[in-house]
């Protein structure tokens, strides 16, 4: 991470506010909103938090907006979204730059449905993007009640990645796509609209590059200076043109916007590709396994609801319906789990062409890197593979281990409806299917 360090602060020039201040011109929109707020709905808005470029050092004068949380002390009426949208509207006039673009939300239920205010549109909506609620709880600048962190947010890192990887491999995978079955007619637009595209394409990869790795967010300056960093050399003319275009330096590398387009969609294919085949296996245990296995470092609040993979293997010898699966990372076990198929399984589900998944775990090390996401995908696949005759992979997991249960939900197992008892209480069952009958 210092390496990383070191490049952000490298590309932090004038124009761009590091968070230990908020610019003038922030404090004076955020002064006039508050006034205005107190004297046409006292008492309503009870916390003002800021997201976006401010908290992650990329905030530029004259060009960032300042990207905001409000929370209320009630559920907004029509009269109180009338005099908000008022408000905004006054404000933009009065202050053509910086803009207020955000939600509002209450504490008690932060992605229900609530109004915004974006670009002179006030409207309603679900703002479920979990960018802007890890930036909050992570980084969020506090302006009004208590400190963002303090707020009940229900985000993990997890949560984040699993996101940045499916916008890659869905948004930028497509629009990549597009971009290459229009070579000939983008390579006609004017360069400046080329170097545009070129910039928004290689910045934004390189961030969403910088998140599956590091596990963090940063601006698309410090990304591109990641890039460089970190990415082979045949690459780095293109992204220093990318940074050179976004900090305003004429100084070009491609003499032609044949030369942009191409290296631009092969880079995007190419960084894609990487981050979304995922270095994850799973495979069956075998004796060469054991001693990893025995090392494998799980916290108290685990082995609350899941054995330990030693304590798992010795049923395992005693039991022919119970196959061990271990998960690797680059070659590493990051995982394990259980499948199982015997006379339990009829607790569980009516299903005779079921599986049981029991004992899943990340071991310590490797938790926050998108592991369970990536094995649970392999799942369907290996167990087809490896269990012709299933068609549907069914576990529990307890009432108390609501991260769990989002782990399960996003890789699309759903609530059966059943509940069984567990050692550790109440448990649901969750299935998927993985095959038509």
């Amino acid at each position: 991470m210092q390496r990383v360090e070191k490049c952000r602060r490298r590309i932090l020039k004038e124009k761009v506010i590091v968070m230990y201040r908020i610019p003038k011109s922030v404090q004076k929109v955020l002064a006039l909103f508050k006034d205005m707020c107190n004297k046409e709905l006292p008492g309503l808005v009870e916390g003002m938090y800021l997201h976006g470029s401010i908290v992650i050092d990329a905030y530029i004068e004259g060009q960032s907006d300042i990207d905001f949380v409000a929370v209320t002390s009630r559920k907004l009426t029509d009269e109180d979204a009338a005099i908000l949208k008022d408000i905004h509207l006054s404000l933009a006039e009065t202050c053509k730059k910086p803009q207020l673009d955000g939600i509002y939300v209450q504490a008690s239920n932060l992605e229900a449905e609530g109004y915004f205010y974006n670009e002179g549109t006030f409207g309603k909506g679900v703002h479920n993007i979990p960018v802007t609620w890890w930036l909050l709880k992570n980084k969020g600048g506090t302006i009004l009640g208590p400190a963002a962190s303090e707020l009940p947010i229900n985000i993990t890192t997890d949560d984040l990645t699993t996101y940045v990887r499916k916008n890659m491999n869905e948004y930028w995978a497509t629009r990549v796509s597009a971009m290459e079955k229009r070579i000939e007619e983008l390579i006609d637009y004017p360069v400046q609209q080329v170097e545009k595209e070129m910039e928004w394409t290689v910045l934004g990869l390189l961030r969403q590059f910088y998140t599956l790795r590091e596990q963090d967010i940063i601006s698309k300056l410090a990304a591109g200076e990641y890039g460089l960093s970190e990415l082979e050399p045949k690459w780095h003319d293109l992204i220093q043109e990318a940074v050179n275009i976004r900090k305003g330096n004429p100084e070009r590398n491609f003499t032609s916007n044949v030369e942009r387009v191409n290296a631009t969609i092969q880079f995007a294919k190419e960084l894609i590709g990487s981050c979304i085949n995922s270095e994850v296996k799973l495979e069956n245990y075998q004796p060469k396994h054991l001693k990893e296995l025995i090392d494998y470092k799980l916290t108290e609040s685990q082995l609350e609801f899941t054995s330990h993979p030693k304590d798992a293997l010795l049923a395992c010898e005693t039991d022919q319906g119970r196959s061990p699966i271990v998960i690797l990372e680059k070659g590493q076990i990051a995982g394990f789990f259980v499948l199982y198929q015997g006379e339990e399984l009829s607790g569980y589900t009516n299903n005779p062409n079921a599986i049981l998944l029991r004992a899943y775990s990340v071991a310590v090390p490797f938790q926050g890197k998108g592991i369970a996401r990536s094995s649970l995908e392999l799942l369907p696949n290996f167990v087809l593979k490896n269990f012709p005759r299933v068609n549907e992979i069914v576990l529990a997991v307890n009432l108390r281990n609501e991260a769990a249960q989002r782990v399960y939900k996003r890789a699309g197992f759903e609530d059966s409806g059943r509940k069984v008892m567990g050692r550790m209480g109440e448990q649901y069952v969750y299935r998927l299917k993985v095959k038509e009958d």
